[in-house]
């Protein structure tokens, strides 16, 4: 017996809470991104030093973390979620870690090892929201 074919397209029902997901997952990455923006700058100094980037490289991360957190809030609020700013917010994921992959390949920052291995272990969640982010998209564009 052969199964029938997958269905193509969600019920409305399923279409909502698909785009619900997408809200979540953007709203949970914006979050995370804050924190850790507001983290590194209430504590720039002492994570330069710990990390090896010095306080003005810290403090340029973390005011870029927090703007993005914000960005990415402001694409989870409208009722419509924009496909396009997801896909910058997925894009930018990307591009963050091609930028932390390049840093650490080439070698551009004096990172201390506990510097590198925090820039190995930024990468994974990163990775993790921007997959997941793309997983949600292609869910609530289904329907």
């Amino acid at each position: 017996m052969t199964r029938p074919p997958a269905p193509t397209r969600f019920p409305p029902a399923d279409r909502r809470g698909a785009v619900r997901g997408l809200r979540r997952v953007l709203l949970l990455d914006a979050a995370g991104m804050a924190c850790v923006g507001v983290g590194y700058l209430a504590a720039a100094g002492p994570l330069g030093r710990l990390l090896g980037p010095g306080t003005t490289l810290v403090v340029a991360v973390g005011a870029v973390m927090l703007a993005l957190g914000v960005g990415t809030a402001a694409v989870a609020r409208p009722a419509r979620i924009s496909v396009g700013a997801v896909r910058a917010v997925i894009g930018c994921g990307v591009l963050w870690i091609l930028l932390s992959l390049a840093a650490l390949g080439f070698a551009w920052l004096d990172l201390t090892t506990a510097g590198v291995v925090w820039t190995w272990l930024q990468i994974a969640p990163v990775a993790v929201f921007a997959s997941w982010q793309t997983i949600e998209l292609r869910s609530s564009r289904s329907g």
